[in-house]
């Protein structure tokens, strides 16, 4: 028997809490299953590789677009050499059963790892797969007790809805590990010796994906490699989006219609993503919606003291390179063709506008990780609703107007934050934008207000002098309490 040899990184970055996990399952004693999701190209072969390398391990990989007969053929295939058994590709199974019953004779003895790849491949996203390995998991599989079976995939909403939610494996040993991106830390690790704000503005444009970290990475400078890989035709990034739905959302039109509906503005509310879809605002498109959410590729945020059902939620692109590529790349799609910018590839970024962008990314950023800024400030045990701050009132008097990130806390304060991401220090005039914010604020509750500026550039001294912010976080203070949080 020749078992599957993982090829391991030189140097295997963060993921602490879920290599952690992963060793903690493996030291169970009965038979258990593994259910690992998160986007693609955010690292989960790379973990459960590195977790798991010291154990005999059988990997079988889906392949994208095959139906069920090839997803079988290949599987055995698969078997037939790491057994060494060519005569197997000759069986003409033809139910996942047999399939399932097959493998059974080469992990019934021993610590093995049985390892399914793009599961929602193998399945040719029916839930027929997974029916079919209840069987054989209830009466083989789990009679070996060191067996670990690991059901991985890029399609998160196939995932927790025809296995997790399945009645199928339902309470079966099941451990369900979602695999999302790097933290600021993990990503600064990654990437070596770059500064704070070099890593912020890498992590604002691709987020913490370790793929995409990859490819900047092989330049003098983060935003060199973004460019070389951006504005050159046949680059990394000006061909990734036609892949990213590839595994994730690959079923349904509607998601890439979502997703280039809301790539033109900053949100829209949810009656205007029924209009353009001619979908009625229901069932179909929560779900809809609710996908490209657990995929990570969209969001949506309430007014903080409105529930999530509110008709003023809005809904945003949330992954970041999605964002990037919207804003900066699709509109040269033509000249990055026809290799204009392959002499000088930064000339392709409006520098004022790309800042400008990750201001708004920045802010949601810092809405994202409230509970990160909640530590700093030192009321992070105290309880609080945060979010944005927005209403009908304040829509029809200036349509622009929000506070981005505030918190109403249970101990009778509202901390508001004003978030500003420039490249030349903060000066004095932020304390005029913020007093017109303020003015607009209705503070029902007569709540004692709690002012915080969030930057990622210094401060003059003049506005230090003022003291009228109590308090400024930099982006050296998010780094810190991030470090905090890794392990």
């Amino acid at each position: 028997m020749e078992y599957y040899t993982p090829k391991l990184p030189k140097i295997f970055i963060g993921r602490s809490r879920e290599m952690l996990l992963l060793k903690k399952i493996a030291l169970q004693e009965d038979a258990r299953i593994v259910v690992v999701y998160g986007r693609r190209r955010i690292g989960k072969t790379t973990l459960i590789e590195q977790a798991y390398h010291s154990y005999h391990m059988l990997k079988f990989e889906g392949i994208e677009g095959a139906n069920k007969k090839h997803q079988i053929a290949q599987v055995v295939r698969q078997l037939a050499q790491y057994r060494g058994e060519p005569f197997l590709n000759k069986l003409a199974l033809k139910t996942w059963v047999e399939v399932f019953q097959l493998l059974y004779e080469s992990v019934k003895q021993g610590p093995c790892v049985l390892y399914f790849e793009e599961v929602q491949w193998l399945a040719h996203y029916q839930p027929e797969f997974i029916a079919e390995l209840k069987f054989v998991w209830d009466n083989y599989f789990r009679k070996n007790d060191e067996l670990i079976l690991v059901l991985c995939g890029s399609s998160p909403s196939f995932i927790i809805n025809h296995i997790i939610h399945s009645k199928s494996l339902y309470n079966r040993a099941q451990y369900e590990l979602p695999i999302g991106e790097f933290n600021i830390v993990e990503t600064k690790q990654f990437l070596g010796k770059s500064s704070n704000r070099e890593v912020m503005d890498t992590y604002l444009t691709i987020g913490g994906i370790p793929e995409y970290l990859k490819w900047v990475m092989k330049d003098s400078s983060t935003f060199l490699g973004l460019c070389n890989n951006s504005f050159i035709k046949g680059g990394f990034f000006a061909q990734e989006h036609n892949k990213i739905f590839t595994s994730s959302l690959a079923q349904n039109k509607h998601y890439k219609r979502i997703i280039a509906f809301l790539s033109k503005r900053r949100f829209a509310v949810r009656s205007e993503l029924s209009e353009f879809l001619k979908i009625h605002s229901g069932g179909s498109l929560t779900e809809l919606l609710n996908d490209l959410e657990v995929c990570g590729f969209i969001d949506c945020y309430s007014p903080y003291d409105a529930g999530e059902n509110s008709y003023l939620t809005r809904y945003c692109i949330s992954d970041q390179y999605l964002q990037f590529y919207f804003h900066c790349i699709k509109p040269k799609i033509k000249s990055i063709e026809n290799n204009d910018f392959s002499s000088n590839p930064i000339s392709a970024i409006n520098h004022a506008s790309y800042m400008k962008w990750l201001g708004f990314s920045f802010e949601r950023f810092c809405r994202k990780q409230h509970r990160l800024i909640a530590k700093i400030l030192g009321f992070s045990a105290v309880q609080y609703h945060s979010g944005a701050y927005f209403n009908r009132t304040t829509e029809n008097k200036e349509p622009g107007y929000q506070i981005d990130l505030l918190f109403d806390r249970a101990d009778h304060v509202v901390t508001i934050c004003e978030i500003k991401y420039t490249e030349g220090k903060v000066s004095v005039s932020v304390i005029e934008e913020f007093e017109g914010k303020l003015a607009l604020f209705q503070n029902k509750k007569n709540r004692s207000i709690h002012k915080v500026l969030i930057t990622a550039a210094e401060v003059t001294d003049e506005l230090k002098n003022r003291h009228y912010f109590d308090r400024i976080i930099l982006l050296a203070d998010l780094f810190a309490a991030e470090e905090g949080n890794t392990f």
